[in-house]
């Protein structure tokens, strides 16, 4: 979007990254918000957040969109998978144990301290933020001629 050229640099963690982002040997790092203690610490600075909206733990910074390119959104997520022959009971039980840690309050203030917000969701749901995920990065795949590399 933002005609940027951008070479890709594979690290293996953030704690690697780190140690060539804080002396200046790298440039810019899409992390997560686990690094607002770097942040907060004056070894970083944070450009911008990627979501459509700014993150409760860091209200000061902008999202991408409002630091200059509208219509910028990239969603972080994580989610658990089981086997397609998992029984019913089995997936029920995971997701109702799962939003229930999400909803306790103390799960929810550590999330948010470190730039997480606990945001559940059933099977159906996520099966169609997978779908919007895969049209949405298969159409910047082919419109940014992006080709997977050997390892």
């Amino acid at each position: 979007m933002a005609k940027i050229d951008m070479p890709h640099v594979p690290y293996r963690g953030a704690s690697l990254v780190l140690n060539d982002l804080i002396p200046g040997r790298v440039d810019v790092y899409f992390a997560s918000g686990s690094l607002l203690e770097n942040v907060r610490a004056g070894q970083i600075r944070v450009l911008g957040v990627t979501g459509t909206r700014r993150d409760a733990a860091a209200p000061e910074v902008p999202t991408i969109s409002e630091a200059g390119l509208p219509g910028y959104e990239v969603m972080s997520w994580q989610a658990l998978f089981v086997a397609s022959r998992t029984p019913p009971a089995i997936v029920e039980k995971i997701h109702n144990d799962v939003d229930k840690t999400l909803a306790d309050p103390a799960v929810r203030v550590k999330l948010q301290e470190t730039g997480y917000a606990a945001v559940g969701s059933n099977p159906a749901e996520l099966r169609r933020m997978l779908e919007m995920e895969i049209v949405k990065w298969r159409s910047v795949i082919k419109d940014a001629r992006l080709k997977a590399e050997p390892g």
